[in-house]
């Protein structure tokens, strides 16, 4: 599933809704978390400038399809640590590893720095995915700590 093929009735509830916005927090440098609409991170009028990459997409953890509010140039860079979804499925909290700032990663402790997400699952207008709504940055610790390290040991390789 992509972004471009949902309903144009979706992308407009999403960018509207008040419902539909999510809590920030981009980690490392920032000092504070924050609100985010949806309508500046979706194809919208409001979006019309910026790069390719930028934007919102859908991707895939384990058979569910999630909004997260990074923009698709990341994918490639994200990892996912855990998925654990609720007993009634309408919500799942992921911990995710993203080395796209490359920059950033240049030493093996430094794959301490992870995300925690929270998604919303979102059926309307015969769409079935999850949404983000809480995004933050997080110190990982243990399993999630050691495959960080996994990864970071390949990265720094290669």
């Amino acid at each position: 599933m992509k972004v471009a093929d949902l309903p144009t009735l979706v992308m407009e509830e999403l960018c509207q809704s008040e419902y539909w916005r999510i809590d920030i927090d981009p980690g490392l440098d920032a000092k504070h978390e924050f609100f985010l609409r949806w309508e500046y991170l979706l194809p919208n009028s409001q979006t019309t400038n910026h790069e390719e990459g930028e934007m919102a997409e859908l991707i895939n953890f384990d058979g569910y399809d999630l909004l997260l509010p990074i923009g698709q140039a990341h994918h490639p860079h994200i990892h996912l640590l855990r998925l654990h979804p609720s007993t009634d499925n309408n919500r799942i909290t992921l911990f995710l590893f993203d080395t796209y700032h490359r920059s950033w990663f240049t030493q093996l402790r430094e794959a301490r720095y992870g995300f925690l997400a929270v998604a919303e699952r979102y059926q309307n207008y015969g769409c079935d995915f999850y949404i983000a709504s809480y995004y933050h940055f997080s110190y990982l610790v243990g399993s999630e700590y050691e495959m960080a390290k996994e990864i970071m040991q390949q990265r720094l390789s290669g």
